[in-house]
């Protein structure tokens, strides 16, 4: 598999393993790759690339100067300079090691962005050969298309002191931050609008007495609409304590608001709530938008969500080969973990797929790890309530599930929350604080498959036989080949039932 990647669509980009940059600085280099990239095979006789960079010298010259460009192409690469081939009149790229992009991702604000954009060479030849190149690009490149979401404008807060506008820019600075840990969006102040559909967030801040007030409203542009407004106070003396709580709040109403400024701006947009959703065509909705994406604003989310996505299907009995969703999921994982290794969304991710893969202590020290990163993601703290059941810290997991559900960013996945209290409950064997989780999970995804697996062995434990089958028809209308016969089978999801003797249900004939 290629370790380098070539982008040419934008400004000429050369990076190599976990995002490393090796783009060369000159201009002439880089134009040199972009004639290399697109050549056939990747080939090119040193005399047409001279032409094309130095038609106007003597031969002599133009010979001397590619000399200089290839070495400068070859020092940039470092430990991969064996990417640059050479032969009897020819210079290429090895296609082993490096992978030509040509993939348009549209930009922040939504434009398709031309062939070699930051190319400006002053040669005849060259500006030929480009616009030819860039109008065979645009003739293939994909229509136009506004950003999967809205960005993200942060304003300056408006504020009678200091004081009170520092506190106001560190809890909207970090509820963005947290924004997009959790869905791909960029960030832009003031003073760096795009032109597409963003979300804008103004505030008013002050400090009266020695009450500290902050209103923040959220406003969809350019429709104008006031999508979020909300006003917060507290007395300086218990800020520190409140702090957390209302940059949870910010950060809720804008994941919540870009989702619906989606709606408003964007057709072919990713919905926060389609990637937490429990249904393969929501799923599958999320997950081509996401690969749309690409590396276009936050790798390390984009691949993460994926990789979320792949987990749900294994999990959800949502494919008929969860081993290889799994293997997809841990190939995306790692990928994020290596355009950021200490990102907590990545190591949560990274943590659910050990957990499904019965590494409980590695899926346990992955979400320790992410949690140590950063406390508030919410992923990352429903990853280590599920790690702490795998390493059967029962009570502590529990707990962990019970002070996340309290959060206010907890609103945001709800189903999931509730489902790591209702198993470990289970395996607690507290079976009634188990289904009452459980039915609240039902309530809030009704296509979670796992929760009315576990609802209807556990009613049916504890003599709730109407119950058990009202579960087991639910499962039956989202699974058609579902059977109890089914159930009981060694490749049915219910090892955690089977492990703790409560699947007495596989025998009943409720249904």
């Amino acid at each position: 598999m290629p370790l380098l990647t070539l982008r040419l669509m934008g400004p000429v980009e050369l990076t190599g393993p976990a995002d490393l940059r090796l783009t060369p600085r000159g201009m002439r280099a880089r134009g040199a790759l972009a004639v290399i990239g697109t050549a056939r095979s990747m080939r090119i006789t040193r005399a047409r690339l001279q032409d094309l960079l130095f038609s106007e010298r003597d031969p002599e010259q133009g010979n001397a100067s590619l000399r200089q460009v290839l070495r400068e192409i070859r020092i940039s690469l470092g430990p991969h300079r064996d990417a640059l081939l050479t032969g009897p009149g020819w210079v290429g790229l090895d296609p082993a090691m490096l992978r030509p992009d040509m993939s348009a991702r549209p930009g922040p604000d939504g434009q398709i962005p031309e062939f070699g954009a930051d190319l400006d060479i002053p040669d005849p030849e060259f500006e030929d050969w480009l616009r030819d190149v860039r109008r065979a690009a645009e003739a293939h490149a994909p229509t136009a298309i506004e950003s999967a979401l809205p960005d993200l404008v942060l304003g300056t807060p408006v504020s009678t002191s200091q004081d009170a506008m520092v506190l106001a820019t560190m809890i909207l600075s970090e509820a963005a931050g947290r924004t997009a840990d959790l869905l791909p969006v960029a960030i832009h102040d003031a003073d760096a609008v795009p032109r597409g559909p963003h979300i804008q967030i103004t505030s008013l801040a002050s400090l009266q007495g020695q009450v500290f007030n902050l209103s923040a409203m959220l406003t969809h542009r350019p429709s104008g609409r006031v999508m979020w407004s909300q006003r917060m106070t507290c007395p300086l003396e218990e800020l520190g304590a409140q702090m957390g709580d209302f940059t949870a709040r910010c950060c809720l109403a804008m994941v919540q608001v870009v989702d619906q400024g989606r709606a408003l701006g964007a057709a072919g947009g990713i919905s926060f709530a389609d990637v937490f959703s429990f249904s393969a065509d929501r799923l599958a909705r999320a997950d081509q938008v996401l690969e749309r994406l690409g590396d276009s604003i936050t790798p390390a989310v984009t691949l993460s969500l994926r990789a979320w996505i792949r987990t749900t299907y294994a999990f959800e009995r949502l494919t008929d080969d969860p081993g290889r969703a799994i293997a997809e999921a841990a190939e995306l994982a790692a990928r994020a973990r290596q355009a950021a290794p200490f990102h907590a969304t990545a190591l949560a991710v990274n943590s659910v797929i050990e957990a499904y893969l019965d590494r409980d202590q590695i899926a346990y020290d992955l979400a320790r790890q992410a949690v140590m990163a950063d406390g508030q993601n919410p992923l990352a703290r429903l990853s280590l309530s599920r790690a702490l059941a795998g390493i059967d810290r029962l009570e502590q997991s529990a707990s962990e599930a019970q002070a996340g559900l309290g959060q206010a960013l907890s609103s945001l996945n709800p189903a999931n929350w509730h489902l790591g209290i209702g198993v470990a409950k289970m395996r607690a064997g507290d079976l009634p604080a188990a289904i009452h989780h459980l039915e609240a999970v039902h309530r809030f995804a009704p296509d979670n498959r796992p929760a009315l697996r576990f609802l209807a062995a556990l009613r049916y434990a504890v003599k709730d036989q109407a119950g058990a089958r009202d579960a087991l028809r639910a499962l039956q209308r989202l699974e058609p080949d579902f059977s109890l016969d089914l159930m009981g089978s060694d490749g049915y999801p219910v090892d955690t039932l089977r492990r703790l003797g409560l699947l007495q249900i596989a025998k009943s004939r409720l249904v």
